[in-house]
Parts: C-alpha cells; sequence; structure tokens
C-alpha cells in the first residue's frame, strides 16, 4: 500500500463532499417533507408518519440479517480481486432477499399487533402498506453495503438521494390529495422499487452465483458474520429511534408529532457523522488489517475533528433558527420542540466525535463483540426512556436520548481499550 495513503486523502475528501452533497438533499427532502406533512395534515400525522418509519427502518434492518455488514467489510478486503467481491455481492443479494421476504411476511402478520400497542389504528394500516417493501429494503441495503466496500461513494451518494426524493413526491401526493394519513407509509414501498433497478445495475448483484466454487462458502461465511453481526446492526438502527418507540406507547400521535418535529433535526444532525463513518468503514479494513495502530490513530485524530466541525455550525444555525418557524407553525408545537432541541443536540456533541468509527469492532472482524457494545448502548437508553417518560413526557425523552448519547461515546473507547489494545481509547496514542 505504498500511494494509499495519498489515494485515501484524495479518494476520502472527494467522497466527502459527494456524500455531504447527498446529505444536504437528503436533510432538504426531510424537513420539506416534516414541514409539508404538518402544515398539510397536522401534528398527529407526523406521528403516525414517524411511527411507521421508526417501524420500517428497524424491521428493515431485521430483515437484512447483518449480511449487509458482512458483503461491505469482505468487499473491502477482497477489493483487489474483482472475480471474489463479485461473488461475495452476488451470494449476499440472493440471501438478503430471501431473509427479506421472510421479515416482509412477519410484520404482515404483526400489524394488528402494533396497532394495539401503539393504540393507532393509522399506524397498523401504515404497516400493512409498507410489510412489502421490506424485502426490497432488504436487498438494497446490502447493495448499499457492497457499494461502501467498493468505495464506489459517488453512486452510493446518488443511491441515497433518490430513495429521499421519491419518499417525498409521494408523500406530498398524499397530502396533497387530502388522503388519510397511513397512506404516507406507500413512499417508502415507491423508494424500494425504484431505487432497486438502479443499486441491481451499479453492482450487477442480480447474477446468478450459484454453481461457483466459492459460492456455498461465500454463502456459510456470510450466514455466520450477519448472525453475530445481526444485533448490533439492529440496535444501531434502533439506537436513534428508541425514543419514538417508546414514546409511542405512553404518549399520543399528537405528542410523538411534536416530539419528532424537534427530533427531525436532530436526526438530521445525526447523519453528519454517520456519513463520515459510511466512508471511513472500507478505509478502517484496511488499516486493521495492517494492525497498526499509529496509523488508525492518526486516521481518527483527523477524522473527528471533522465530523465535530461540520456538526458544531449546523446544530448552532438549527438552534439559532428554529424560532423563526413560529411565523409559520402554531407556537404549541415550536415552542416544545425548541425545548426539545437544547438537551439533544448538547448530548449528542460528544459522540458526534466518536460515531464516524463505532463500528470498528465489526470492521476488525469482531460482529459479536460489537453487537456486545450495541447492546450495551440500546439497554441504557431504554433503561433511561423507562425512567424518564412516565415522569416527564416528551422532555423525558429527551434528557433520556441526551445522556446515552454521551455514554455512548465512553462504552466505545472502554471496547477498544479491552478488545483491540487501544489502552488509552481511540484519540490518545496506544
Amino acid at each position: 500500500m505504498a500511494n494509499s495513503s495519498t489515494a485515501v486523502d484524495r479518494k476520502f475528501v472527494s467522497d466527502t463532499v459527494w456524500n455531504y452533497g447527498s446529505f444536504a438533499i437528503m436533510a432538504a427532502t426531510g424537513v420539506i417533507l416534516n414541514f409539508f406533512i404538518t402544515w398539510k395534515m397536522g401534528v398527529e400525522a407526523l406521528g403516525v408518519f414517524n411511527q411507521i418509519y421508526a417501524i420500517y427502518v428497524v424491521t428493515g434492518q431485521l430483515a437484512a440479517f447483518g449480511i449487509h455488514d458482512s458483503a461491505q467489510k469482505h468487499v473491502a478486503e477482497h477489493a483487489d480481486s474483482r472475480d471474489t467481491a463479485s461473488q461475495i455481492g452476488q451470494t449476499a443479494f440472493w440471501l438478503g432477499l430471501l431473509f427479506g421476504l421472510a421479515a416482509a411476511l412477519l410484520l404482515f402478520s404483526l400489524s394488528g399487533a402494533i396497532g394495539n400497542i401503539t393504540d393507532s389504528t393509522q399506524v397498523a394500516q401504515g404497516i400493512t402498506i409498507v410489510a412489502p417493501a421490506i424485502c426490497l429494503f432488504a436487498a438494497n441495503k446490502i447493495l448499499m453495503g457492497i457499494l461502501n466496500g467498493a468505495r464506489r461513494m459517488k453512486c452510493f451518494a446518488v443511491a441515497q438521494s433518490l430513495r429521499m426524493i421519491v419518499i417525498l413526491t409521494v408523500c406530498i401526493a398524499v397530502s396533497l390529495m387530502d388522503l388519510p394519513a397511513y397512506l404516507l407509509a406507500a413512499g417508502f414501498t415507491a423508494a424500494e422499487v425504484i431505487l432497486l433497478p438502479f443499486v441491481l445495475i451499479v453492482t450487477g448483484a442480480w447474477r446468478w452465483p450459484f454453481g461457483k466454487v466459492q459460492a456455498g462458502s461465500w454463502f456459510q461465511k456470510h450466514l455466520t458474520f450477519g448472525a453475530k453481526a445481526l444485533s448490533g446492526g439492529f440496535l444501531a438502527e434502533s439506537y436513534i429511534r428508541i425514543d419514538i418507540l417508546m414514546l409511542a406507547i405512553f404518549v399520543s400521535d399528537a405528542q410523538v408529532g411534536i416530539y419528532s418535529f424537534a427530533v427531525m433535526f436532530v436526526e438530521g444532525l445525526f447523519q453528519v457523522p454517520v456519513i463520515i463513518r459510511t466512508i471511513s468503514n472500507p478505509v478502517l479494513v484496511r488499516l486493521l488489517l495492517e494492525k497498526d495502530k499509529f496509523a488508525i490513530v492518526k486516521f481518527v485524530r483527523k477524522v473527528a475533528p471533522l465530523s465535530l466541525a461540520v456538526y458544531i455550525p449546523i446544530a448552532v444555525v438549527v438552534l439559532l433558527a428554529f424560532p423563526t418557524l413560529e411565523n409559520f407553525y402554531p407556537a404549541d408545537l415550536i415552542l416544545p420542540s425548541r425545548d426539545l432541541l437544547v438537551p439533544l443536540l448538547a448530548g449528542l456533541l460528544i459522540y458526534t466525535a466518536f460515531i464516524p468509527f463505532d463500528f470498528i469492532l465489526l470492521q476488525s472482524g469482531l460482529p459479536g463483540r460489537q453487537s456486545f457494545l450495541f447492546t450495551v448502548n440500546v439497554l441504557i437508553n431504554i433503561l433511561l426512556n423507562l425512567a424518564f417518560i412516565p415522569q416527564f413526557g416528551i422532555m423525558g425523552a429527551a434528557i433520556a436520548t441526551a445522556i446515552s448519547y454521551t455514554l455512548s461515546a465512553v462504552t466505545l473507547n472502554i471496547t477498544v481499550s479491552l478488545w483491540l489494545g487501544f489502552r488509552k481509547g481511540l484519540l490518545l496514542r496506544p
């Protein structure tokens, strides 16, 4: 890897620019979507939409069965062998399609029970619409993992943008036609249907892998790796939606709507370091293969400030500009939402420096320990929400989530110290 550091630097910057361009589109469409639903359909409809969205994303992660993580890691490891990388992608795609189908059928059968738990018939009806798309969501997630592992981040950015634009278009159409809120779920289904052909053509993973010499071996590797990574990936996606899911049990759709209006901005800011993590993962795989702790710490020291440098000014702008929304929306929506933003953004600040590396155990070939780390983080988040929501309502969820963000930075550094030999954590020389 004689020229790899130069290549990494140049490509890292280029990939970052492309994916922040995609992020700008995603953030803009997300804001427009939430604003439009609130304005045209009301806060309760926004609550219904975000509950369906949370359930959809969490179930989709379960459907992918950790195979997307296996595809990303192993494609990155074998990037120099085109034939091997192709087989990795093809076997991952067909497995994902199978697991996605099973998850779609399961979610559809549970729609009534979910409606009872959330005390919302609209949520139950939305789940029946979105369930069939879970199969395609799993397939698309795996195909995106292939693009990530191959460091084809321009295609990755375009695919991310395409998904959000389709969701926005369909949901605005539903709003303009004054249709029931549960039909907003059709946006997710349409997005997966339209995205699939694009990522299939770009990756070429649709080709039938059976009969090839190493195909059976890769099926087994994906299943083994995915089984160990499943809970970690599932919990990682659930982690930033635990507050919404738990509020759905304790408070009304309208209260969830107020909370999700504020959380929309927080989730957008959460994507700032997540985008950097996506770009960092294949680089980390190569550095970890070389077992050079000093090079890894050097990489972390470059990337962590970049993550903070993007997050901080955007967070400040959001806080300063938020009160101006009172000119367009009722004060009983904006005032409580603004109060929720302060603890949430403050809690996310510290974690932002470490989110680009919070999959480092997975990239090290330790998916089981990665799952353990996220299990701890999610349990902390759940317990804090259980402690605070019954007494403080939506503000309790904000405080609990903020504390859990900060603690997640701590648990990451403890685990890399214990299992990867970074005795002083990721920022200090080992």
